[in-house]
């Protein structure tokens, strides 16, 4: 029985041993390789050194090259040859800025702003602006042409002697325009040419009565003085002629023109309301002032009517220039003193049979523009770089 025992411990193990065996030849077992071991065949030991490879010598990273950035442009320092100031209120402050803005093309043109807010020509205890404009001129600041825009704040009675006036009674009417010609005089006096700027509409009814009431009696002191008045009434009002806090902008688009108090302008309408004065600043500053004076001097030597008439007509071409041709109209060629020959049977008449039509409705966009060059003959300015834009130095 042990030696049952005995073989049958024996041949389990053999058959072990086998499956053992066979397992390896099938899974190829893990194989020696005689390089990786440390066991060298006799006489096979080479006594020659190793071999040894040069270190990898580390590559400096490619840095991309950096974008090359253009040179900013140089900024031209342009001289400042004409010097425009304003004075006035908070509704000149408003156009100040506004100056700045359409004057933009003109860096030659220099724009500062004397303004007070919740000032007049009513309160000069309050602030005397006739005496202001005088220091002003008496000292050294510099000024070409002078803009004026007061009287938003004028609504109020005026003390003279003790005496209280009534708001736009006559002898309010002339105390108020003495000082408006204080002012006009002053500038005269020392051959500044002086725009006044009328007020515009506001949302307050009656407010804006009173202040077109003021306009009316400055633009009569204004131009008696030699004086420009600058009407931007017109720009601000519907077609009812009445107060409107929208309307086109300088680029023709709609846009809100006045603040939300219903009195002071925004940016657009800062920039329109300054739009007026711009035409007539650039027609001031590049008039040929030798002109004007040759034809003055023409209507004081004339010795008759019609030498008279003919330089007064000559200092009115000379001051104006050339009118623009209106937009929207078309002019027709002055009529030969001969001719043509037609027919004495042609009739003529219009495709719809009428024989006058009335002039075409003017865009709205450039309605004021083309009134104030027909009504008023002020010169439209070129934009810059147009032919006949004839300004020099060339603006940058």
């Amino acid at each position: 029985m042990n030696g049952s025992s005995r073989f049958l411990n024996v041949l389990r193990s053999l058959v072990v041993i086998a499956i053992l065996a066979l397992l390896t030849l099938l899974t190829g077992g893990p194989g020696v390789d005689a390089q990786d071991s440390n066991w060298i065949l006799p006489g096979t030991y080479d006594t020659r050194p190793a071999e040894t490879r040069p270190a990898r010598r580390a590559q400096p990273r490619r840095v991309a090259p950096a974008t090359a950035t253009p040179a900013p442009a140089p900024i031209v320092e342009v001289e400042i040859t004409s010097h425009v100031v304003v004075f006035g209120d908070s509704l000149a402050a408003n156009l100040g800025q506004g100056l700045e803005t359409v004057l933009a093309d003109a860096p030659e043109i220099g724009v500062s702003t004397q303004s007070r807010p919740s000032s007049g020509l009513v309160r000069d205890d309050f602030h005397d602006w006739p005496a202001e404009v005088e220091s002003f001129l008496a000292g050294d600041g510099k000024i070409d042409v002078a803009v004026v825009m007061i009287g938003l704040n004028d609504r109020q009675s005026m003390q003279i002697d003790g005496a209280a006036l009534e708001p736009l009674s006559d002898p309010w009417r002339e105390a108020y325009g003495a000082r408006v010609d204080r002012i006009v005089q002053a500038f005269a006096e020392k051959r500044v040419p002086v725009l006044w700027v009328g007020l515009p509409p506001v949302q307050n009814g009656r407010l804006s009565t009173d202040l077109a009431a003021i306009n009316e009696l400055v633009r009569g002191r204004v131009r008696s003085g030699d004086g420009v008045f600058v009407d931007i009434w017109k720009g601000f009002v519907d077609e009812d002629n009445q107060y409107s806090a929208t309307g086109p902008d300088l680029s023709g688009q709609s846009a809100r023109l006045r603040a939300s108090d219903g009195i002071h302008f925004t940016r657009e309408g800062a920039a329109k309301a300054a739009h007026f004065a711009d035409i007539e600043i650039r027609r001031l500053i590049e008039r040929p002032d030798d002109e004007i004076a040759i034809a003055r001097a023409a209507i004081e030597a004339a010795d008759d009517e019609r030498s008279r008439e003919e330089a007064i007509d000559m200092l009115i071409r000379r001051s104006l220039g050339e009118l623009p041709m209106a937009p929207g109209i078309v002019y027709a060629p002055s009529r030969p003193e001969i001719g043509p020959a037609v027919p004495l049977t042609r009739v003529d008449v219009s495709m719809n049979a009428a024989l006058l039509t009335g002039r075409p409705a003017l865009d709205p966009a450039t309605r004021i523009i083309t009134e104030r060059a027909l009504e008023d003959g002020v010169l439209i300015a070129p934009p810059p770089g147009r032919a006949d834009d004839f300004r020099w130095p060339r603006s940058q």
